[in-house]
């Protein structure tokens, strides 16, 4: 099946500490783009809400911070998030990041 999305996206294994409406959870990043993504987690997860969200890359010492994103879809253990604010600096790091990811 042919992936039709206007971005791209990309697998990835990084671990994430976010907050929605008000519930914090840690999980793990399986899947990344410039607009959102795709997280495993234990943490109970309102089917739909606002999060902020705290992303640690691979070999950066800072995680990158999410302002505010979107829950758009949950299931059992999985739940995806489009962000809606990311600071410049932020949005710079994971665009670096994701183009470096697949220049290698």
């Amino acid at each position: 099946m042919q992936e039709n999305r206007l971005i791209p996206r990309y697998r990835v294994d990084c671990p994430i500490a976010f907050v929605i409406e008000g519930v914090a959870g840690t999980g793990t990043v399986f899947n990344l783009s410039e607009q959102g993504c795709a997280v495993e987690s234990p943490a109970p997860v309102p089917g739909e809400g606002y999060a902020s969200a705290s992303i640690t890359l691979p070999e950066q010492a800072d995680p990158v911070l999410v302002d505010l994103a979107r829950v758009r879809w949950v299931t059992r253990a999985e739940f995806g998030l489009e962000f809606r604010i990311l600071s410049r600096m932020a949005r710079r790091r994971l665009q670096q990041f994701l183009f470096a990811d697949q220049a290698a």
